[in-house]
């Protein structure tokens, strides 16, 4: 009679001290990865300077209800800098020089980036969505506007901890820069408005 009580009592405070375990800081890890290019053997000696915008409203990349208080979760880097950073090490892979005087002008904007956490008493969903923009400015006064979007949706077991949604949105984000570094149209347009 009494193991019919003590193990499921057990068991639920094992469970209890599982969810207290949830991280209690309010900064996410943010390190995509940055997949590269291939070079483009067609090119030739073309400098362009990089610069970023964050357009978001926020700077929060989630908010959760911990303990019965809103906590603001926000990126351990500037996102802005960070995405100017892998459009670099992209265009540099590709042939381009990164300098001044340029040829052209790149701007990547950070849109929209954000996960969306949902937590039940023992499952959590996370919702990542990411947009991201390219604008490319010729020195003629020519430009061209690429835009990527990708989300990414995970669900798990008990509470969604700072880990777990870091992962989510460096996978919402490692998308976005291959997505970026498959794409050659933005190198096109440079190539074909630089006399």
């Amino acid at each position: 009679m009494l193991k019919k009580i003590f193990i499921p009592l057990i068991t639920l405070f094992f469970l209890a001290g599982l969810s207290g375990c949830a991280d209690s800081g309010n900064t996410l890890a943010i390190q995509p990865k940055i997949t590269l290019p291939p070079a483009d053997p067609t090119m030739k000696a073309i400098t362009i300077s990089i610069s970023g915008a964050d357009h978001r409203q926020s700077q929060a990349l989630a908010q959760i209800n911990r303990n019965a208080r809103l906590v603001t979760l926000v990126p351990s880097r500037d996102l802005r800098f960070l995405l100017q950073e892998a459009l670099e090490k992209q265009m540099v892979a590709r042939g381009y020089m990164i300098g001044s005087p340029a040829n052209a002008n790149l701007q990547v904007i950070v849109n929209k980036l954000y996960a969306n956490v949902k937590e039940g008493s023992l499952r959590h969903d996370i919702s990542a969505k990411a947009e991201i923009s390219i604008i490319a400015y010729a020195q003629d006064g020519s430009k061209q506007i690429k835009n990527y979007r990708t989300s990414y949706n995970v669900q798990g077991p008990l509470a969604a901890t700072n880990a777990k949604i870091s992962d989510a949105v460096n996978t919402v984000l490692s998308d976005v820069i291959a997505d970026m570094a498959q794409d050659a149209s933005i190198s096109t347009f440079i190539k074909q408005n630089v006399h």
